[in-house]
């Protein structure tokens, strides 16, 4: 499983949080709306909370009355999202496990991740293992929504080495679901992130911070991974913009 670096460690946390004040505010909340949307029933499931920002701000967007059970892998990440969303969200259960090693103890109307899947498993087999077991969580009437990217990402387009394999790619969760006889819907998005910055400053910093939220690591780019990493940018930026190109993928059975 590749590893995930942002949760304990405060100065890989620094450069999250430092990418995230890049993305364009409103192509994000475009995504967050359209998802919320999609929810049907009360019984929720979300995978890879995380913190719980984002599921905070799709769930604030959601009227009805509803239940939504956490899962986690990191204690401390959990912790921190249930204490964020116990006031004006009402979160059921709560696991500190993966998406493999997750117990059920009942079945949900709608299952919802954000850009989590390029952790659940190690090898294709398993990563098929892993997109049924979603579908074992469902409900009959159920939606499954994963948003993720797609292979045209600029997210992929600017990396030096391939960090993911390619079964984690949105191309391949749609077709898997579909040679599944399963009803996938696609919904695509802009999720532009400016950088603009980085190529008009003289200072490295930004430009080591963006390498390694790129490329999922702590160690930082030696000179010659800096000067082709820039290269990469120049060559996919747009109005000082990359466009990581979200797709929402909606499946029901």
């Amino acid at each position: 499983m590749t590893e995930w670096f942002f949760w304990g460690d405060k100065k890989f946390l620094d450069v999250y949080g430092n990418i995230y004040l890049r993305t364009n505010v409103e192509d994000w909340f475009n995504i967050v709306k359209t998802i919320a949307k999609e929810f049907v029933g009360d019984d929720y499931l979300d995978i890879g909370c995380g913190e719980g920002h984002t599921t905070k701000q799709i769930l604030d967007r959601i009227s009805k009355k509803y239940v939504c059970d956490l899962i986690e892998p990191d204690k401390k990440a959990l912790e921190y999202a249930k204490k964020y969303l116990r006031f004006e969200n009402n979160i059921g259960k709560s696991f500190v496990s993966s998406l493999k090693n997750f117990k059920s103890y009942k079945k949900y109307d709608t299952i919802f991740t954000s850009h989590t899947n390029y952790y659940w498993a190690e090898n294709v087999n398993d990563y098929d293992e892993q997109l049924r077991k979603l579908l074992s969580l469902l409900k009959e009437d159920g939606k499954l929504l994963i948003l993720t990217l797609p292979e045209d990402s600029h997210h992929y387009r600017i990396m030096l080495k391939d960090v993911y394999p390619r079964f984690v790619f949105a191309e391949y969760i749609i077709n898997f679901y579909k040679k599944l006889g399963l009803n996938v819907e696609v919904k695509k998005f802009n999720m532009n992130m400016f950088v603009g910055d980085i190529l008009n400053t003289n200072s490295t910093y930004e430009l080591k911070n963006f390498y390694r939220f790129i490329h999922n690591t702590k160690k930082s780019p030696t000179s010659a991974e800096e000067k082709k990493f820039l290269q990469k940018i120049e060559q996919n930026i747009k109005n000082g913009y990359l466009n990581f190109k979200d797709e929402l993928i909606i499946i029901k059975k």
